[in-house]
């Protein structure tokens, strides 16, 4: 990949990283995180090689690449992956980079002002030098911890730097001295200085607190900050951020060993649900489908309220009004959904072709005939055949589907599938449903072109008689003779 783009020989120092304005290339980038840098160290690293400055531009090309790395912030082995895959090809991965190039970055972490910067290179070096220098990962600890605790920076990449500083303390152990103390302690500050107008954010801090089991001491503050938040959103008409922040104060609650608060927050979850599933039928654009998956949803919210609360909130009572509603929803949800035809197939050569095959038979070569009219499928082939299809028509599954019997009640759900090269337990789950509607169909063609055409036949010819199948039955070695003896 790299002698595409500069000579596999080409040496490279430290002042060539002091002279290859790495530092007007981010100042002159409007900064999304590692990709907008990714992005920005790419196009210039491309002027560079066009103007033929080759030592500055191999540096801006590393820049480049190790900025181009998406982070897994939890795992310990492989914290960085390519944010590319196509085809077969690849973006960088910290194993394309040659031990030259990771002492490169060695040589130049102390020359960096750049937080993000700094903790990317700091990191790569902890992970990939033999033998480790804890400094490394000390220096990226810090720098990644330095990164703002604000909203935007947050969905921009700050949520997997914040994680990755924890990751690599908590990996460090004492080694990171009060680093991981002094990180709780600015998490906990900004989550109870956060307000309603910064959205999300102390709802994916409080996450980020309990997935470390750190914030322990301030559960019940924790919690009360985020109840008051979202009974604000509750308040606002912002349904779905009062939920999120509802069931995050549920596990606080719960985590503080607060029952009764507990099942009061999984209450406000379960009405939020309600609450959607009014406003959408409601609306101008009325969907019973919708409100159906909503009213399942409260409805499964309210089963996990313990029994010794349920009084309290007449959870049972509730239940049957919402399994009322829910019925009610997905009666008239049938009328909403639209009939989707595939084309007609002609399957009257294979009628015929069962008609032939027991046609003219005694009764037991045709009952032969009959029970061997299909043998069965390969599930490994139907399996292949159901990712091909997915493969080649992505669309359909890449989205969530419900699936509702004739009455519309909701009788399975199925993940969208990720579509990446390493299958998930979610794609498993897709492509098994694949298969399932595959064989369905198969079911379908087989009754209708072989079965049924062929029962008819057998039917017409011959009168066979309880009797006769005790008979067959009783040739079985399985079946028992006295039984056979008591029915004949």
């Amino acid at each position: 990949m790299s002698s595409d783009r500069y000579p596999a020989d080409l040496e490279i120092s430290a002042q060539d990283f002091a002279e290859c304005g790495w530092k007007g290339v981010l100042s002159g980038t409007i900064r999304e995180g590692y990709s907008s840098m990714w992005q920005a160290f790419s196009a210039a690293a491309r002027e560079a090689m066009e103007e033929g400055r080759q030592s500055h531009g191999k540096v801006l090309w590393l820049l480049a690449d190790a900025c181009s790395m998406t982070l897994l912030p939890k795992s310990i082995n492989e914290p960085f992956k390519p944010i590319m895959v196509i085809e077969g090809k690849r973006s960088a991965i910290p194993d394309d980079l040659p031990d030259p190039e990771i002492v490169f970055f060695s040589q130049i972490v102390d020359g960096i002002d750049d937080p993000w910067l700094k903790a990317r290179l700091a990191d790569l070096v902890w992970l990939k030098q033999q033998p480790r220098d804890v400094n490394f990962a000390l220096i990226a600890v810090d720098n990644y911890r330095a990164i703002p605790l604000d909203t935007e920076t947050w969905v921009r990449g700050g949520d997997k730097c914040w994680q990755r500083a924890i990751s690599l303390s908590l990996m460090l152990k004492v080694g990171a001295g009060e680093r991981l103390q002094e990180m709780e302690s600015s998490i906990v500050a900004v989550l109870s200085g956060a307000t309603a107008q910064d959205g999300f954010l102390c709802h994916w801090l409080a996450d980020l607190l309990y997935e470390n089991s750190l914030g322990w001491a301030n559960q019940v503050e924790i919690a009360q900050k985020l109840e008051a938040l979202a009974r604000e959103f509750d308040e606002q008409g912002d349904v779905h951020r009062a939920r999120e922040y509802y069931d995050s104060a549920s596990r606080w609650y719960k985590k503080a060993s607060d029952e009764a608060k507990t099942a009061e927050m999984t209450v406000a979850v379960a009405e939020s649900w309600v609450k959607e599933a009014v406003v959408r039928v409601s609306s101008d654009n009325p969907s019973h489908m919708v409100a159906a998956s909503f009213y399942e949803n409260a409805i499964q919210v309210y089963r996990t309220i313990p029994r010794s609360e349920r009084a309290v909130y007449r959870v049972d009572d509730r239940l049957e009004e919402l399994r009322q509603h829910l019925n009610e929803s997905g009666d008239k949800s049938l009328d909403e959904m639209k009939v989707i035809k595939s084309p007609s197939m002609d399957i009257s050569e294979l009628v015929d072709n069962a008609r032939k095959a027991v046609r003219g038979k005694d009764a037991v070569e045709a009952l032969k005939v009959f029970a061997n009219l299909h043998g069965g499928v390969n599930v490994e082939k139907v399996r292949e055949s159901a990712i091909e299809k997915i493969r080649k028509h992505p669309m359909q599954a890449m989205f969530p589907a419900t699936v509702m019997s004739r009455d519309g009640r909701v009788i399975a759900k199925r993940p969208g599938m990720s579509l990446g090269d390493t299958l998930n337990e979610d794609d498993e789950i897709v492509i098994r449903a694949e298969m399932i509607r595959d064989y369905g169909i198969l079911v379908s063609i087989v009754v209708q072109g072989d079965i049924w055409p062929a029962l008819e036949v057998l039917l017409l010819e011959h009168r066979l008689t309880e009797a006769d199948f005790v008979h067959i039955a009783r040739q079985s070695p399985i079946v028992p003779k006295e039984i056979g003896r008591a029915h004949v």
